[in-house]
């Protein structure tokens, strides 16, 4: 299968820079957005990187997916709250052979969107990165990028799907997907636990100071 269009359903922080990391490389993408939908389309996307500043100035912006329509890849970046729309949302923009990205966080992602859409469709991919929706089309990426990818059914396509994000991005291809899925949650738990604590989207544990590490350590 070859994929020559791919759609990013939840162009929040994570949508957003991944599927501007992917059109920078040449692939045709389309985003679907709610609330960002005037701003990116009248000004498009701009990313502050820790790996290079660009802007995407003419995206291809949708405000309902059966306006997007069929494509060959749908990266799923929302939140698993939003769970609950993926059916209506994500069935218009399916073809025989399209296949599905999680980029979520947690556990049972991939297997909530395989019961609904079928086995051999899904993928699972787990991000480490640091990055903040500024403003609407606004993204900032301060470090990390590390997405990591797999799948429950040996499709084919991982590597495929790999080679999209283009060489700003590192991706690794995993055998173990669950394993992965775990690895990440284990380092989340006391990550975000850090953030309540501190008040931040994203806690100066990155490089903390001394006083604060030990604070770190102790929680």
């Amino acid at each position: 299968m070859k994929i020559g269009s791919i759609a990013i359903v939840g162009a929040g922080a994570v949508g957003s820079y991944y599927g501007c990391r992917i059109a920078q490389a040449g692939h045709e993408v389309r985003f679907l957005l709610r609330s960002d939908y005037e701003v990116v389309r009248e000004k498009g996307f701009v990313l502050e990187s820790s790996a290079g500043d660009f802007q995407v100035a003419e995206p291809a912006v949708f405000r309902d997916s059966t306006e997007l329509g069929p494509v060959d890849l749908v990266i799923v970046a929302w939140k698993a709250t939003a769970n609950a729309h993926a059916e209506e949302v994500i069935a218009p923009l399916l073809h025989e052979e399209t296949r599905i990205l999680t980029l979520q966080n947690g556990l049972g992602n991939v297997e909530l969107l395989e019961g609904l859409f079928g086995w051999g469709r899904v993928l699972g991919g787990i991000c480490f990165v640091c990055i903040n929706r500024l403003a609407a089309g606004h993204i900032s990426h301060t470090g990390g990028g590390l997405v990591t990818i797999g799948e429950p059914a040996e499709t084919g396509v991982l590597q495929e799907v790999a080679s999209l994000f283009g060489d700003s991005v590192e991706m690794t291809v995993v055998d173990d997907l669950a394993l992965a899925q775990w690895r990440k949650l284990v380092w989340n738990i006391p990550f975000n636990g850090l953030c309540v604590t501190e008040g931040e989207l994203i806690p100066r544990s990155c490089c903390p100071d001394p006083a604060r590490k030990v604070k770190y350590w102790r929680l």
